[in-house]
C-alpha cells in the first residue's frame, strides 16, 4: 500500500516540482493544501488559479485558515489532516533555510507526528531550475520585487533565456536564481500530471509598494474535469462517535444553513448536527 501524503501548495514552480517528484517516489497524494491567514492577500498565487490546477491535476485542493500563534495552529491543522485523511507524510517544495532558521515545515510536521519529503532541499539552484525545464513544466512569473526585477518580466515564462538573465542579475544585484528571498513568485500553467493546460488569457500588471504583480486575471481550462471527492474521517465533538464527510456532495449540504452555531469548535455527526439545527430553528421561530 502506498504511503499517503499531502503537498503544501502555492501553485508555483517549487510545489509543482515537489508534487512531481513525490509521485515518482511512489507517494499517494491525497490533497493539495494551502495555509493562509485572514490578512493573506493572494497577489502572487491567486486562489482561482490554484483551483484550476487542482481540477487539471485531479487532486483536491484544501484552503485552511490559520491565525496566531501560527506555529501552534499550523500543528493543530496538520494533526487534523493526519487523523482525517490518514496521511503520514507532508511534501514541500522548500529549497533552503529562510533567514538562517530551521525548516518550518519539518518542525511543524514533527510536532504533529508526521514525516516530511523535501525533494528540493539543499539542491543547487541551477539543478532545481534545470530539473524544472527537463520535467517540461510551463511556469510564468506572477509577481516580482524591486530592486531585483521590474514589471517588464511579469508574465514571462521561465525558459533557458530567462534563467540566463537571472544568473546575470544575480551577479549584479544579488538575485537568487530560484527567488528564495522573495524576489519573484510563479504559477504553473502546465506540467507532468496536468490533464489540460491552464490558459492565461488576460491580465494587467499593477504596482504595490516594491511589488509589481498580475491583476484582473482571466483563466480557462480546456476540459470539464472533476476533482475526486475527498473523504474526511472525523470524531463528533458532541457525542464522540466517528463519522465521515466529503469535500463534495456531503450529507451536510442537504441540511438547512443556520448560522452562527455558537460554541461549536469542530464538526458534528449527522445526528447531532440535525439536532443542533432543529434546536436553533426552534429558537428563531419563537
Amino acid at each position: 500500500m502506498k504511503e499517503k501524503a499531502i503537498v503544501l501548495w502555492s501553485g508555483g514552480k517549487d510545489c509543482n516540482l515537489a508534487l512531481h517528484l513525490a509521485k515518482e517516489e511512489g507517494y499517494e497524494i491525497t490533497a493539495l493544501v494551502t495555509f493562509y491567514s485572514k490578512s493573506t492577500e493572494f497577489r502572487a498565487h491567486p486562489k482561482t488559479w490554484m483551483d484550476l490546477q487542482s481540477r487539471s491535476l485531479g487532486i483536491p485542493h484544501l484552503l485552511l485558515e490559520i491565525e496566531e500563534p501560527f506555529a501552534a495552529n499550523y500543528e493543530i491543522q496538520l494533526r487534523k489532516l493526519k487523523n482525517q485523511l490518514g496521511i503520514s507524510r507532508v511534501v514541500s517544495g522548500d529549497i533552503s533555510e529562510v533567514h538562517g532558521n530551521t525548516n518550518w515545515v519539518s518542525d511543524r510536521a514533527a510536532a504533529a507526528g508526521l514525516n516530511v519529503f523535501l525533494p528540493l532541499w539543499h539542491r543547487k539552484r541551477e539543478e532545481v531550475m534545470d530539473l524544472l525545464l527537463k520535467s517540461h513544466f510551463e511556469v510564468v512569473l506572477t509577481l516580482v520585487k524591486s530592486p531585483w526585477l521590474n514589471e517588464s518580466v511579469v508574465g514571462r515564462t521561465i525558459n533557458p533565456e530567462l534563467i540566463e538573465t537571472f544568473k546575470l542579475l544575480g551577479k549584479e544585484n544579488g538575485l537568487d536564481l530560484c527567488g528564495e528571498k522573495g524576489e519573484y513568485h510563479t504559477m504553473a500553467v502546465n506540467g507532468p500530471g496536468y490533464r489540460s493546460r491552464v490558459s492565461l488569457n488576460k491580465y494587467e500588471v499593477v504596482q504595490h509598494e516594491e511589488m509589481s504583480h498580475m491583476t484582473k486575471i482571466e483563466l480557462s481550462l480546456d476540459g470539464d474535469y472533476e476533482v475526486p471527492a475527498l473523504e474526511k474521517h472525523k470524531i463528533c465533538v458532541t457525542c464522540g462517535i466517528p463519522f465521515s464527510c466529503y469535500t463534495q456532495g456531503c450529507w451536510c449540504a442537504e441540511l438547512p444553513m443556520i448560522m452562527p452555531m455558537e460554541n461549536i469548535t469542530d464538526c458534528m455527526c449527522p445526528v447531532c448536527l440535525k439536532a443542533a439545527i432543529d434546536k436553533r430553528l426552534g429558537q428563531i421561530h419563537k
